[in-house]
């Protein structure tokens, strides 16, 4: 079979996955994205039938898109072989170690963010309870506590399912995904890192450092009544102390001083020696906290308590999908336009020069900030993001084809197809398209690059996606804002300049593989 039919079938078990997933209210990684595009927030709160009725229409017409793709490379791949030239620059692209291995670095970055919901959120993969199997990852039900056992006014939050399973041991398990949080909008509870006392000082739990900070003691009886706050210095007790009763009142202050008691003011005599004694004291750990593998934050948190991770991999969603629908439009358009102009040349070509003129004049960071002010950030869309780059950025391929058709149409081979009969769309698109195809290509990884820059400059000055959306400007300007959690800034960093990088390198490697001057002979 040939390699336009493979991509043919692969893209049809595509639209087959999304079309079932739809039809069944399934949510299948990845593919449940062709149907999870909004319109702003405040149409889809006033007019839900008609939001829902926006994201079936929108994502049907993605999946005809496709279908008539897959229809096209099915029919172009009966007899298809590929051109010697192409190989020659396939094979060069290849000898190119550093490019080509960052190419697989990159098929490898966005072939990890496929399986989705599977890798990283909150919903459990698995749930077995009293003899019942659910899949919550998988369905578009969201299930009440009280269908495990838990209270019937509260929704399922399985990680504490799977701790209270884990207590109860009655056979009953949840299998988590990888990392057990959602992207966004999902807020780790105060971490309680106990601390031991050790000759009258305290550390934390494993540490043999004296914890300073507040500390919180809670009444054994009753895990979540606060009974005590102080404050610790060199791990003793240093300043002001807060006693609270049953109701959660303070009723008795006390001070202090290196581990002794300075003063005491209270209705009635409180025994502080004895209480204190009595209780076991938890350092509170706020956002950002640092890596924990014990609470599955590999990478910590950042100030709003949200996994850093997690909003990482969704950043690399966004990225991604941000990037499929920026080449695929930009490039029709540009390529579209171009050829046109060139081919054509005359009023077609002064039209598209006077558009580009008055498009290359227009600040695209000003029409950015005018349309979410207008808007309403929380309103933006990744598709408004998106439509206001195409409308920019298409100038730059067009220029290159205008230019090109402008050289290609004064060839022999146009000229002999005009004689055979050819029709201009047969002309522009299955004879001249195939000559100057390489420069395009050459231009899909540096397009790349503009839309993640570009997403994280406009997110980091307040101007991009709403908090709804994984952002790595966000957390960037997160990071930035605290510096004392160097975790925040670090991971950001690392992972933006890893993918420019590689994206980088591949752009180059194809420039070069691509190189007429490698695989041409002047005579």
């Amino acid at each position: 079979m040939t390699f336009p039919r493979k991509i043919s079938l692969a893209l049809l078990a595509i639209i087959a996955l999304a079309i079932v997933g739809r039809i069944w209210s399934l949510e299948l990684p990845s593919v449940r994205w062709f149907f999870s595009f909004e319109l702003t927030e405040t149409i889809s709160a006033k007019w839900p039938e008609f939001a829902e009725i926006y994201r079936n229409l929108f994502g049907g017409f993605l999946l005809s898109v496709m279908f008539v793709a897959a229809v096209i490379l099915w029919i172009a791949g009966k007899n298809f072989e590929w051109n010697p030239m192409t190989l020659r620059r396939v094979k060069r692209f290849r000898s190119l170690k550093r490019g080509y291995r960052s190419f697989l670095l990159l098929i490898g970055l966005v072939a990890l963010t496929l399986p989705d919901q599977c890798l990283v959120g909150r919903k459990a993969l698995i749930v077995k309870y009293e003899d019942q199997w659910f899949f919550p990852a998988f369905v578009s039900k969201n299930y009440q506590d009280d269908t495990f056992g838990g209270d019937p006014d509260l929704g399922a939050n399985y990680r504490s399912i799977r701790d209270r399973f884990r207590l109860e041991n009655e056979g009953n398990f949840v299998v988590m995904p990888l990392v057990p949080w959602d992207m966004t909008f999902d807020t780790d509870e105060l971490e309680k890192v106990e601390l031991v006392k050790r000759d009258g000082v305290f550390y934390e739990t494993g540490s043999n450092k004296t914890y300073e900070g507040l500390s919180t003691a809670y009444d054994p009886a009753a895990p979540d009544r606060k009974v005590r706050e102080v404050t610790l210095r060199d791990g003793k007790f240093q300043g002001l102390t807060t006693i609270y009763n049953a109701e959660g009142d303070p009723i008795a202050k006390e001070t202090w001083n290196a581990g002794s008691l300075v003063e005491q003011e209270a209705d009635s005599p409180i025994d502080s020696v004895i209480a204190v004694k009595g209780l076991t004291f938890f350092a509170l750990k706020y956002p950002p906290t640092s890596p924990s593998w014990e609470r599955h934050h590999f990478l910590g948190t950042d100030s709003r308590g949200w996994d850093l991770f997690a909003q990482l991999y969704g950043g690399l969603q966004v990225v991604c999908k941000a990037s499929f629908l920026y080449v695929v439009l930009t490039f029709f358009i540009g390529i579209v336009v171009g050829l046109s102009s060139g081919y054509f040349g005359g009023l077609v070509d002064l039209i598209a020069q006077r558009v580009i003129e008055i498009l290359s004049n227009m600040p695209f960071l000003f029409i950015v900030m005018i349309i979410a002010s207008r808007l309403g950030r929380e309103n933006v869309s990744i598709m408004t993001i998106i439509a206001v780059l195409c409308i920019f950025s298409w100038i730059g391929i067009s220029t290159y084809k205008r230019t090109a058709a402008f050289k290609e149409k004064a060839r022999d081979y146009v000229a002999a197809a005009r004689v055979l009969g050819a029709g201009t769309p047969r002309i522009l698109f299955r004879h001249i398209l195939p000559n100057v195809l390489s420069t395009s290509i050459t231009l899909v990884p540096f397009s790349v690059t503009a839309v993640a820059t570009s997403l994280t400059a406009l997110d980091f000055i307040g101007f991009g996606l709403p908090d709804r959306y994984p952002s790595w400007g966000t957390l960037l300007a997160d990071g930035l804002a605290n510096l004392e959690s160097p975790w925040i800034v670090t991971s950001v960093f690392a992972i933006l300049v890893t993918l420019l990088l590689l994206i980088t390198f591949v752009g180059e490697a194809i420039r070069e593989a691509f190189d007429p001057k490698k695989f041409t002979t002047y005579q």
